[in-house]
């Protein structure tokens, strides 16, 4: 069965800074396809970077709005993919990190796709945010990865997605990376790979 893997980039950044991770995720390359686009927008504060949506003000309600501008963005960028390479949403896979990881976790819940999986990197979801999502029942499970250490987005966000998601009884794995800050460790490659084992 082919697989899609879809990287979704932080703020700032660009496609080219996720798709190196395809090197180290331990998945038939030959039957996969890795797909990492920039985001729609230019960046407000890089100008050789790309945002999902604005973050000037870091604040709840910017990322309310933001959030909900962009779920559409993400999911054009999703049903073409469906129909470029003939899939079903199970054989996607979406990581996401920082912003993009905000992203893919407010569409996956609330989206009619099951994908395989979404995996969260250092961002997740604040409560204040997930308590008022309009949740659509599907299969995707969650991977959430976080460092204690990140001075820019709180491991207690994705802590508070992981509890949201159990107490909705949503599959998901959380681990957190006591010596991490706002990146991506070894751990979170282990926990990439370790999901991806049994993917049929």
């Amino acid at each position: 069965m082919k697989k899609i893997i879809l990287f979704l980039h932080g703020y700032g950044s660009n496609g080219s800074d996720l798709i190196s991770l395809k090197d180290y995720i331990l998945i038939d390359h030959n039957t996969s396809e890795f797909i990492s686009p920039n985001a729609p927008e230019p960046c407000d504060l890089n100008f050789f970077g790309y945002q999902w949506f604005s973050l000037k003000e870091r604040s709840i309600d910017e990322l309310r709005i933001g959030l909900s501008s962009a779920f559409l963005d993400i999911d054009n960028i999703i049903n073409k993919i469906i129909e470029d390479h003939k899939v079903k949403s199970n054989q996607i896979s979406i990581i996401g990190f920082s912003q993009g990881s905000m992203l893919a976790t407010y569409y996956a819940l609330q989206t009619n796709h099951s994908f395989h999986s979404v995996v969260s990197l250092s961002g997740s979801l604040p409560l204040s945010i997930l308590k008022n999502l309009t949740l659509i029942k599907n299969s995707t499970q969650y991977l959430i990865f976080h460092g204690k250490i990140d001075d820019v987005v709180s491991c207690d966000q994705s802590i508070e997605t992981q509890s949201f998601l159990e107490s909705k009884n949503i599959i998901s794995n959380i681990t957190l990376d006591e010596n991490c800050g706002h990146s991506i460790s070894p751990l979170a490659l282990n926990a990439i790979n370790k999901l991806y084992k049994n993917w049929i």
